[in-house]
């Protein structure tokens, strides 16, 4: 073989020498790429252990007045009513009232006609004159026995019969003014002048409406715990006032067909503004509480012989075994379990375990 052939052999060698170590090369770092992912997590250490804190929203508990009462219906009355009518017949003179107007007790309505009876006691006036007179004479004529004591006796008995007859004709002369019986407030007028009057024929109402009054019916289950004293509050409807009143009194037996209580309460009416027979919603306030904790319902969870809450502690959830009493719309009254200053979960309670961590997002 010549050199020049030998030359070539030689770098051919060199050659596939090194395409071989080249590929070999590739082969070992293509098999260490995979290990590349569990040398990082061996780096980073093993996965962190526990559940994530749960995000609740709560409610800080706190003393405060609860007022056990139940809500029922009820109407206002007048304390006082009457419809103003005439004890005798007569016809009407004159009317001296103003429709809807306040009036204060004895102001004069209607005045009935008196002709005849003034007539009357003009006559009567004449005639007691004259019996005086004969009485006198005939005291001078007994005290020298002219006459006996039978006859003066009987001339002074005619004079008091005068003046009985006289106050009889007055009694009846002030029963033909009409008077108004108490201060109140006067309807709308049912007679008109002119026109005649039977006994009893009404004339026109008269109501009064200071103090008014509050009717209304409890459950008999109610009946011990409502006495005399007892304060009410009652709203009209279309009106957002809320008015006061004290019981003052109430039926002896209860209802036997609709098992309620019958009561009757006041309530000041200065300005007129609440009127007689108007439909009222009445709360009933039975019992008070000063220093009570009220909690949002959502947070109390039921369980078969009790109720419990979680409470955050320490940033860590803890069950809390609570009793409850009165319930409200959306409060409920705790009554063992809780202290003032716990901090109740009210969201997520359902999620809460004890000694879950917990971050709370909005706090009351």
């Amino acid at each position: 073989m010549s050199k020049r052939n030998t030359r070539i052999v030689s770098i051919l060698a060199i050659v596939l020498l090194a395409a071989v170590f080249v590929l070999y090369q590739s082969d070992i770092l293509g098999m260490k790429k995979p290990e590349a992912p569990q040398e990082s997590a061996a780096a980073s250490g093993p996965p962190q252990g526990g559940a994530p804190a749960l995000t609740v929203e709560a409610v800080v508990a706190q003393p405060s007045v609860l007022k056990d009462a139940i809500s029922v219906s009820g109407s206002t009355a007048p304390d006082e009513e009457v419809s103003v009518a005439s004890e005798v017949p007569g016809k009407i003179r004159k009317i001296l009232f103003r429709e809807g107007t306040e009036v204060k007790r004895g102001a004069s309505l209607v005045e009935l006609d008196t002709e005849e009876l003034r007539a009357e006691r003009k006559r009567l006036a004449v005639q007691q004159a004259l019996n005086e007179k004969i009485a006198e004479r005939l005291k001078a004529l007994y005290d020298k026995e002219g006459v006996s004591l039978q006859e003066y006796e009987v001339a002074a008995a005619e004079v008091e019969k005068v003046k009985a007859d006289i106050a009889l004709v007055d009694a009846q002369l002030e029963k033909r003014i009409i008077r108004a019986p108490f201060d109140g407030r006067l309807g709308l007028r049912l007679a008109s002048e002119g026109s005649y009057l039977a006994p009893g024929t009404p004339i026109v109402r008269l109501v009064s409406t200071n103090p008014i009054k509050l009717e209304f019916d409890v459950p008999e289950k109610y009946a011990q715990e409502i006495e005399r004293g007892t304060k009410v509050e009652f709203k009209l409807d279309g009106s957002e006032r809320t008015y006061h009143a004290i019981v003052t009194a109430k039926e002896p037996n209860v209802d036997p067909e609709t098992r309620t209580l019958r009561l009757k309460a006041t309530a000041p009416n200065p300005d007129g503004s609440i009127l007689p027979g108007a439909f009222a919603k009445v709360t009933v306030n039975l019992r008070q509480f000063d220093n009570t904790i009220m909690i949002p319902t959502q947070a109390i969870i039921p369980e078969l012989n009790s109720q419990k809450v979680f409470v955050v502690r320490n940033g860590k959830a803890e069950a809390a075994e609570v009793k409850t009493g009165i319930r409200r719309e959306a409060l409920i009254q705790v009554t063992e379990g809780l202290a003032p200053g716990d901090t109740v979960i009210t969201t997520g309670v359902l999620q809460a375990r004890p000694g879950a961590g917990v971050i709370i997002s909005k706090l009351n």
